[in-house]
C-alpha cells in the first residue's frame, strides 16, 4: 500500500498551496442480519494533507435488504460537522452487482436530500457510480476502478474518477486505500488521497 500512497504524496506537497489536494480516512463497522445488513462509519476530510486541521467529519448509520441475490437497498442518515457549521443527509441507495469469476462490476444510484439547519438550506443530488473489482487469484489484494457522476436534473454537479485497492487482512478486517481525481462545474479540479478500515462483527 505504502509504494501506491507516496508518489502521491510527493505530488501533494508540491500542490499544498493551490488547495488542490486533500485527504480522506474512514473506519466502517458492518454486521449482516441475513437479508438485513446494518453498518455504521465514520468519515474525516482534510484539504493540503494539514492534519493539524480537521476540516470536516461525518458519521454514517446504515440499514440495507437484499431484494435478490445481486440487488440491495439501503438507507442511511449522516450527520455531517464543517469548520463553521453542521448538516444532516438522509441516502437512498440502490446496488445491483454482476460478478463473472474473480471480476465485480457494481452499479449504485443514490439520492441524497441535505439540510443545513444553521444556514436554513436545502439541496438534493444523485450520484451514479460504476465500479469494477479484480480479485487477484491466491492474493489478499482487490484492485478496482471507479467512476461517480453527481447531477440533479439536467445539470451536472461534478464527477469523481477513483482508482483504488482493497487488502483483506482476514475475513473480518479490510484496509482500503484510494486516489480520486476530482472534476467540479466551474471549479478547478481536485486530487484525493483515502485510506481506511473496514471490519466485519
Amino acid at each position: 500500500m505504502s509504494a501506491l500512497l507516496f508518489p502521491l504524496c510527493l505530488q501533494a506537497q508540491e500542490a499544498q498551496e493551490d488547495n488542490t489536494f486533500g485527504g480522506w480516512e474512514f473506519l466502517e463497522v458492518y454486521h449482516d442480519f441475513g437479508k438485513s445488513p446494518v453498518f455504521a462509519s465514520i468519515y474525516f476530510e482534510h484539504d493540503n494533507f494539514q492534519y493539524k486541521r480537521l476540516d470536516n467529519w461525518y458519521i454514517r448509520t446504515t440499514a440495507g435488504v437484499k431484494i435478490l441475490p445481486w440487488l440491495k437497498a439501503d438507507v442511511a442518515y449522516d450527520f455531517l460537522k464543517e469548520p463553521s457549521s453542521y448538516s444532516h443527509r438522509a441516502l437512498f441507495n440502490i446496488t445491483a452487482t454482476l460478478k463473472q469469476g474473480n471480476l465485480k462490476a457494481c452499479i449504485r444510484e443514490r439520492y441524497i436530500h441535505s439540510w443545513t439547519p444553521p444556514k436554513g438550506t436545502q439541496s438534493d443530488v444523485l450520484r451514479s457510480q460504476l465500479k469494477v473489482q479484480y480479485g487477484i487469484p491466491n492474493s489478499d489484494f482487490t484492485p478496482y476502478v471507479a467512476v461517480e457522476v453527481f447531477t440533479w436534473g439536467t445539470q451536472w454537479k461534478k464527477t469523481r474518477h477513483y482508482v483504488g485497492c482493497s487488502y483483506d487482512f482476514s475475513k473480518a478486517v479490510q484496509l482500503e486505500a484510494y486516489y480520486i481525481y476530482y472534476t467540479f462545474n466551474n471549479r478547478p479540479a481536485q486530487h484525493v488521497l483515502g485510506i481506511g478500515l473496514n471490519f466485519t462483527i
